[in-house]
């Protein structure tokens, strides 16, 4: 047996070509993950920034929104007080240009009171004991007629902020008629007025109704003030069925009409010359927010015979439940 060691040579540049592969491939792999790993970090980062970012935009909208909220809540509040005093004044204003009429419906039952009271004691000291019973009644008849005004003039003056409850509306028309009958006499205005065969309940406030209704025989009356001598001077006032679920009250003048219906409503807009006794043109307006604050409608127009007319749609009552006022 030989010593012998052999040794064989082959070329290695092949397998270090091959490690130097693996080896940059397994570096750039290593490199990629690294940028990959960064990138997610930093969108992460980014993603956080972003969502602080929009917790603080939110968190400063709300307070911007609570803000506003509450000044549009005392905004709101103010507008309602102020709609409130717009109508206490509307109805005093109304009250001012009764008070003559108003005196005059007081002071003739009072004029009569004193003078059947006389003959009264007149007829007791003769003995005609009947007849004096039959005076004396004349003088509660005319009692209870001013105690109706002054109820009418109370009831009529009074603030209510109620909400809507069932109300008689052929009362609350005629308790109106009563309050303006001094003034449409000194008009020369007469009024067809026809009460329904049938209740007329709806959903509404006595006072704020009876403010409706006063306004719209004003206006109607001023609207006949300027016709030619001779010319008719009629309010007619009807209660019908309207739409389904609704009752209509329709107020209907001879005057010259309405110059623009589109406006009728606008707060400040009025037709009539500006003189110290007229209003500043709210009425009407007033009145439209009364209404619909019922659930209700006002509208205005041109009468196919002349004038204008005015209707109420108010919500008609469920059945059955108390009436504030006689139907």
């Amino acid at each position: 047996m030989i010593g012998l060691t052999g040794h064989a040579l082959a070329d290695a540049g092949a397998v270090l070509r091959t490690a130097r592969v693996q080896a940059l491939s397994v570096a750039l792999a290593l490199v990629g993950f690294g940028a990959v790993i960064l990138a997610l970090t930093e969108r992460r980062r980014a993603l956080a920034d972003q969502l602080a970012a929009e917790a603080r935009a939110n968190a400063a909208l709300e307070v911007r929104v609570a803000e506003r909220t509450a000044a549009l809540q005392s905004a709101n509040d103010q507008l309602t007080r102020t709609q409130a005093e717009l109508v206490q004044a509307g109805k005093l204003s109304a009250l001012g240009q009764m008070s003559a009429g108003i005196s005059h419906e007081l002071n003739q039952p009072l004029m009569a009171i004193r003078s059947f009271a006389e003959n009264a004691e007149l007829l007791l000291e003769r003995g005609q004991v009947q007849a004096a019973g039959q005076t004396l009644a004349r003088i509660s008849d005319m009692a209870r007629r001013m105690g109706r005004i002054i109820k009418n003039l109370r009831a009529f003056a009074r603030s209510e902020s109620e909400p809507a409850t069932r109300v008689g509306l052929a009362a609350v028309v005629e308790a109106a008629l009563e309050l303006m009958a001094g003034r449409m006499a000194r008009a020369g205005v007469s009024v067809d007025w026809q009460r329904p065969t049938a209740p007329a309940i709806v959903m509404g406030g006595e006072v704020r109704l009876s403010q409706v209704t006063v306004n719209l025989l004003s206006n109607a009356i001023e609207a006949m003030e300027d016709l030619p001598t001779g010319a008719a001077r009629c309010i007619t006032i009807r209660i019908t069925p309207g739409e389904e679920g609704f009752t209509r009250l329709s107020i209907c003048d001879t005057g010259p009409g309405i110059a623009d219906p589109s406006r009728i409503f606008d707060p400040f807009y009025s037709t009539k010359e500006v003189r110290t006794e007229e209003g500043l043109g709210l009425g009407l307006s007033i009145s439209y927010g009364l209404v619909q604050g019922f659930g209700g409608m006002l509208s205005g127009e041109n009468a196919v015979g002349g004038g204008a007319v005015f209707t109420v749609d108010l919500r008609a009552a469920p059945m059955p439940g108390p009436v504030e006022e006689g139907a």
